[in-house]
């Protein structure tokens, strides 16, 4: 049961995050120039390439009005910093972090992701991709050493970012507090115990809750959790990556909710609930 929530006054002005904002590849930067060109402050294009994906960026640079810049490919591979460029990179103004407040509404998401500890920003834009995908209204990134939507992330989400409001918080304890009192109910990814996400109701509002790489939920953050999930792998596995995990979860739940990835984190309506499709309500919670 969700309890009335104190009013916080006015929200603060977004704020940009402390990461460089740089993509590179062909994907990642056509879907900056396609759903954000006004971040996109400079493109640069290998010297020399000239082929249809090249003729493409450059088109819909000029069409944006976003100045663009043949260089040595040595000016590319300082900006990719290893990663795979394929001739072209863009700089991005400072990606915009809401405050939690501004993911919670109005109107009300059924669905948040909240990463706690993970440090790999690949991870982190593997996620944000997966959870733009179903739809989720947002992803929380409490301050604990969290990686920020900088360069890996931004590559890995392939234009993600985009699409998926994106919050910065405090403690990640008191920020599962929040997200109670606005009515989610955290669901914990506990590598350690917990049930099947198929043995857990999902169509309630949900805040899906992941940890870092290395020992998942810290205790603080994981008793916070009104129920815990885990993957079952086999015994020689041990445990699956961060992302792969928070995807499985999310398939499970957009199976549950029987809508479609676009509306999947949206408030639900009677004409989308199937009860034949889904087991009755067995939300588990587990002692901390």
């Amino acid at each position: 049961m969700s309890r009335q929530r104190t009013p916080r006054g006015p929200r603060p002005a977004r704020r940009p995050d402390a990461g460089e904002s740089v993509v590179v590849g062909y994907h990642a930067v056509l879907a900056a120039l396609e759903n954000t060109p006004r971040r996109v402050e400079r493109l640069l294009v290998q010297r020399g390439r000239r082929d249809a994906r090249m003729r493409r960026i450059v088109a819909l640079a000029r069409e944006a009005g976003v100045p663009f810049r043949p260089v040595p490919v040595e000016a590319i591979e300082r900006l990719a910093r290893g990663a795979s460029h394929q001739g072209v990179a863009a700089r991005l103004a400072g990606c915009d972090l809401l405050d939690l407040d501004d993911l919670l509404g109005p109107p009300a998401p059924s669905l948040l992701v909240v990463l706690d500890g993970v440090e790999d920003p690949r991870n982190v834009g593997a996620v944000a991709r997966t959870a733009a995908a179903v739809g989720a209204g947002g992803l929380v990134l409490p301050g604990w050493r969290s990686a920020g939507v900088g360069p890996g992330a931004l590559k890995t989400a392939a234009g993600a970012f985009a699409l998926l409001p994106v919050a910065r918080a405090g403690n990640a304890a008191r920020t599962l507090e929040t997200l109670r009192e606005a009515g989610l109910v955290p669901v914990g990814l506990d590598v350690r115990g917990g049930v099947a996400p198929w043995e857990v109701d999902l169509r309630g509002p949900v805040a899906l809750v992941a940890g870092g790489e290395a020992r998942g939920l810290r205790p603080s953050v994981l008793g916070r959790c009104e129920v815990r999930v885990r993957i079952p792998v086999a015994e020689a596995i041990g445990s699956l990556n961060v992302s792969v995990a928070v995807g499985m979860v999310l398939a499970e739940l957009l199976r549950q909710r029987g809508a479609s990835a676009a509306g999947a984190g949206r408030p639900r309506t009677a004409e989308t609930e199937d009860p034949a499709k889904v087991p009755p309500p067995s939300r588990s919670r587990n002692d901390s």
